[in-house]
């Protein structure tokens, strides 16, 4: 017994040794350990878009692609909270020394240090740093993380020899390797185009949440930051990389935008709109009110169900009426991943339904496009209008 107590304390630094090996050279390359964050960080992420020299040749990563992903990303301690604003590769914008052009063109012009100047004209906000990830980061990540859990909502089919891309997805939950994840992050053949890209991406951040949070996906992190490190291009400090480790260890809050606007000539912004959301979360004096009931009628709400689910959406059509709010049903192709309420911005809104429904809700992108209110019907919506 004596013996075997020691053989055990050994083969459990072993097994600690083996997990955390795959951590050592990022660690030993930026030189620091996890540490608080004192104050908000702003943060733009650039999802570069591969460049060739001849055709079907990939040239050598340099990270000055389209910027086909933009993210403004605020890490805020003092709201323990993640803001992800995704802005549409489409909208149109001044880029110094260019003119007008698609916002994605700024980091191929300027590199990420034009990319930041432009975004902050358009929001207002001061960006603090920037992190450009190339599509491999996609694949060696989620491979690393043993895959990813995602609700496909449609059948996405598109193949495309030179980026050597092959999607074939069909719908439904299912658990995606990195090369169907960087499928599904990556298809915009449809009428949406870049905004319904966008929305998937936004369900996949959400998946991609809870699968690093489970027990499996917490063994996996290290194999997974140390799998994408030479896919990443970053101005980060050592301290602010630590403050962002220790950050994320408390495992923060996830909000996710949608830049507001409308189709027109690109993705044409709301101005006014986008301020309200930049004032509310990406400031520093920001702060929401409670909605009451009362605040919800005239409100315009959409109602997302697949066609089992029918009867609960127009059930949940005659108890969003009750309330005061103006109704529009619309079939989808697959049934939601779950039962909720969603909206992009208005979060007292969101959560004054959702209590009043007894649903859970979020802020998300993923809303439907024009409306104040979504609410999902999922395969858990009971017919008393509880989810299970």
């Amino acid at each position: 017994m004596r013996r075997i107590v020691p053989l055990l304390i050994l083969a459990l630094l072993i097994g600690a040794a083996w997990w955390a090996y795959p951590l050592l050279q990022p660690l030993l390359r930026y030189g620091t350990l996890p540490r608080n964050l004192e104050r908000p960080l702003t943060v733009l992420l650039l999802g570069v878009a591969p460049e060739y020299k001849y055709y079907h040749q990939r040239a050598a990563e340099n990270f000055r692609g389209l910027s086909d992903v933009n993210l403004l990303v605020r890490f805020d301690p003092n709201t323990k909270r993640i803001v992800v604003l995704s802005i549409p590769r489409d909208v149109y914008v001044r880029i110094p020394g260019y003119g007008w052009y698609i916002i994605n063109h700024a980091n191929k012009f300027g590199g990420p240090e034009l990319a930041k100047q432009v975004v902050s004209d358009l929001t207002g906000v001061e960006i603090d740093a920037y992190l450009a990830v190339s599509v491999e980061a996609i694949r060696n990540g989620v491979d690393a993380l043993g895959g990813v859990t995602v609700c496909v909502e449609k059948p996405m089919k598109y193949k495309d020899t030179a980026a050597k891309l092959d999607i074939d997805l069909e719908p439904g939950c299912q658990h995606l390797s990195g090369a169907q994840a960087e499928g599904y992050l990556r298809f915009r053949h449809d009428a949406l185009g870049d905004i319904g890209r966008i929305q998937r991406q936004q369900n996949f951040f959400h998946a991609l949440k809870q699968q690093i949070l489970s027990p499996g996906g917490l063994l996996h992190i290290p194999q997974a930051i140390a799998s994408v490190e030479q896919n990443i291009r970053t101005d980060l400090t050592r301290e602010q990389i630590a403050s962002l480790m220790g950050f994320a260890m408390q495992q923060p809050q996830l909000v996710s935008l949608l830049m507001p606007g409308q189709f027109g000539q690109g993705w044409e912004v709301d101005r006014a709109q986008l301020k309200m959301l930049v004032e509310r979360y990406f400031s520093d004096t920001s702060a929401t009110a409670k909605a009451t009931l009362e605040d919800l009628r005239g409100r315009e709400a959409v109602v997302l169900y697949a066609a089992p689910q029918e009867a609960a959406a127009i059930e949940m059509r005659g108890r969003l009426r009750e309330l005061g709010l103006r109704v529009l049903l619309r079939e989808v192709q697959s049934v939601p991943p779950r039962s909720e309420v969603l909206a992009n911005g208005a979060s007292e809104l969101a959560e004054a339904l959702g209590i009043a429904l007894g649903l859970p809700w979020r802020i998300s992108g993923e809303a439907a496009l024009y409306t104040d209110l979504t609410v999902r019907i999922g395969a858990d919506f009971a017919p008393n209008g509880q989810s299970q």
